[in-house]
């Protein structure tokens, strides 16, 4: 299990983005948008099939995005700096600049709607840039973007339930109709559990999910080598505070439960 969170930043959303730009926005769906809260305040280009985020991180390894109709994502992680020779000069015999790029993620195939992305990077510890090529069926647009360092933790016990939330309203009427409008449905995971080293019980309950409170997090809640599906990528919130069973001096069971962000 990942958890994109720096557990020294002090303020809201907790990750090491420090500025995101992108190659166009319609006036309507800032690029701003991608790092609230909710996934369906978007951003969303201006125009065309393609668009470019651009993130400055000052440190990290993961990056995680959400409610993204690209069906198409690719992803360079490097220092962003380039460098040109002034007219008239010429790198000396057999020495080159070094290419900008530390790491790149290959395209990865999305469903075109409600669509998320997990990508792991080389551990940069400096500020560093992270560039992203959405490609859509139509003008792409993404919810949600978190980048930086990720906490790791294993993965929980696969006995746990998954539920969901139907926030559609639903009336009768005074003339005994029915009434409805369908709203979005949202995941809940419940019962989940994990054996983990007391330190790192600890930073799950106390340095992370009791201290962000109900703010939702970019989480990989499976990450084991026979578990590769991006619906187990959830931006999610704990829905109490997790519990912890200490079994002996050195090892607890971390006892929480997840809903997702909308």
């Amino acid at each position: 299990m990942k958890i994109i969170m720096d557990t020294d930043s002090t303020t809201a959303p907790y990750d090491n983005i420090t500025s995101v730009v992108a190659s166009s926005s319609d006036a309507n769906f800032p690029v701003a948008n991608l790092r609230d809260d909710f996934t369906t305040n978007l951003w969303r280009a201006a125009s065309g099939t393609s668009a470019t985020l651009t993130a400055q991180v000052s440190k990290g390894k993961g990056l995680a995005l959400y409610n993204t109709n690209a069906t198409s994502i690719t992803v360079l992680a490097g220092s962003g700096e380039t460098y040109v020779n002034e007219s008239g000069y010429v790198n000396e015999t057999g020495h080159a600049y070094a290419a900008d790029t530390v790491t790149v993620a290959a395209a990865e195939v999305l469903p075109g709607i409600w669509g998320r992305i997990w990508v792991d990077y080389t551990e940069i510890l400096v500020p560093h840039v992270l560039t992203i090529t959405l490609t859509a069926a139509a003008v792409p647009y993404a919810g949600i973007i978190r980048a930086g360092m990720v906490q790791t933790f294993k993965d929980p016990t696969r006995e746990h339930e998954e539920g969901s939330e139907d926030l559609s309203i639903e009336k009768e009427l005074n003339n005994g109709a029915d009434y409805f409008r369908k709203r979005n449905v949202i995941r809940t995971f419940d019962n989940l559990s994990m054996i983990e080293t007391r330190p790192n019980a600890w930073l799950f309950k106390h340095g992370i999910f009791d201290k962000v409170g109900p703010q939702p997090l970019a989480i990989r809640l499976f990450d084991g080598v026979n578990v590769d599906d991006a619906q187990f990528n959830v931006f999610a919130k704990r829905i109490n505070p997790p519990k912890l069973t200490h079994l002996s001096s050195t090892l607890s069971r971390i006892s929480f439960n997840l809903r997702e962000g909308i």
